[in-house]
């Protein structure tokens, strides 16, 4: 089975994944009325669909993200999310969707149609960009003032690379992906300080279809209340 069967192999509609999220959540005290959710998603315009089913079901987000869905929001974005969340009954509950996001077209990982342009365009850009230079040999790289995001994807990004080997766009999009949970989790922690907050992080990738809806594939879902860890069913 090659990547883009792999990928697609569970994946399902955004609306349908929403849905199974607020069902999910809701059996371990999760609600759109008591937590505020955290979208960490790449700024291209193709993933706003995705945003718009997320705050359907769950509200508002507020938006951790930035090119690539790397978080770099840093603790003072934290903590005004964390000043933002409901808090009924005294808690203090996070919802984190981390999806960065893919094309697929004709087979093609990373290949995506987008509306008015003539060719195939790549999804993710920011990511496939980043690979173009290292595949041209490029990998001393430091903060540009004029091209911040990109610049701290590149640096947060290099030093978790394997030593041999420039990987596929599909294996650094996963890289961006556990990158993105682990400094969302992070930031949480280190923003809520001796606050209790009850966390629940979901993740996966959005899939990009020609002429067919959004495909979500999950990868995690993980809750985290006081020191008990449940895995959701998926």
């Amino acid at each position: 089975m090659d990547d883009a069967s792999r990928l697609l192999g569970e994946a399902v509609g955004v609306d349908d994944f929403v849905t199974w999220s607020e069902w999910a959540l809701a059996r371990v005290g999760f609600r759109p009325s008591n937590c505020l959710a955290l979208v960490d998603v790449c700024r291209d315009e193709l993933m706003s669909g995705f945003q718009e089913s997320v705050a359907r079901v769950w509200g508002r987000p507020f938006e951790i993200g930035s090119l690539a869905a790397m978080v770099l929001v840093g603790t003072t974005g934290l903590r005004a999310a964390l000043s933002h969340v409901p808090g009924e009954d005294g808690r203090h509950r996070f919802v984190v969707f981390v999806f960065p996001h893919i094309g697929i077209d004709e087979g093609v990982i990373g290949r995506v149609q987008r509306r008015g342009l003539s060719r195939a365009s790549t999804a993710c850009g920011a990511l496939a960009g980043f690979r173009e230079q290292l595949m041209a040999g490029e990998g001393d790289f430091a903060l540009d003032t004029d091209d911040v995001e990109q610049s701290l994807l590149r640096m947060r990004l290099a030093r978790l690379l394997p030593a041999d080997g420039v990987p596929s766009l599909l294996e650094l999009t996963e890289l961006v992906r556990r990158t993105a949970v682990a400094d969302a989790r992070r930031f949480v922690d280190l923003a809520r300080g001796s606050e209790p907050v009850d966390l629940a992080v979901v993740s996966g990738l959005v899939v990009h279809l020609p002429d067919e809806e959004d495909q979500v594939t999950l990868v995690d879902a993980e809750v985290r209340i006081d020191r008990q860890v449940i895995r959701l069913p998926h």
